[in-house]
């Protein structure tokens, strides 16, 4: 089932997972499809290790790395935004919608997620400029594919690929 974009990834078969998750983008590029790693919630360190162990595991296949750089957002120029900010300013409504719909279909949760999840300090490249350092670790291995996870790249994600002669992708849907 060969089609251009096989031909334009390297790949086996039209299949293109997005994971956070460095073993299943390793097992789908292994298996022949095209594993796409979301490097988003990782700081330029921790992407750089993930990277290095998808690397070591994925015999020599290809894949590619996805940032979120929203075209149109309400923080796109504050600096400094963190999970935990962002779920801090979730309304009290939400919150108490979201509790009644977990009791009503009998959703139990361990822990309250903005507790576990949205830990004080916890980076998150929502901005065009921590983007931008997420993939200048991406272009240090041997990505094949760099995509915006939220729309429309911005113009320095489409010359970062360009000057690395790396496709650019964009993910719409609604």
């Amino acid at each position: 089932m060969k089609s251009r974009i096989c031909e334009m990834l390297g790949v086996d078969f039209p299949l293109v997972a997005f994971s956070h998750c460095r073993d299943v983008v390793a097992a789908v590029s292994r298996a022949g499809g095209f594993g796409v790693l979301g490097a988003t919630a990782f700081s330029p360190n921790q992407l750089d290790l993930e990277l290095k162990w998808i690397d070591d595991h994925i015999d020599g296949k290809p894949y590619g790395v996805d940032v979120l750089i929203p075209e149109n957002l309400s923080i796109k120029h504050e600096r400094d935004v963190t999970t935990h900010s962002l779920a801090e300013r979730i309304p009290p409504q939400h919150r108490e919608f979201v509790q009644e719909l977990l009791i009503r279909h009998g959703v139990e949760l361990t822990h309250a997620p903005h507790e576990e999840n949205y830990r004080p300090g916890a980076g998150l490249s929502l901005q065009e400029e921590g983007a931008l350092k997420l993939l200048e670790v991406a272009f240090q291995h041997p990505i094949k594919l760099i995509a915006n996870a939220l729309g429309v790249p911005p113009q320095s994600m489409l010359a970062l690929g360009h000057r690395h002669g790396v496709p650019v992708a964009a993910l719409v849907g609604a």
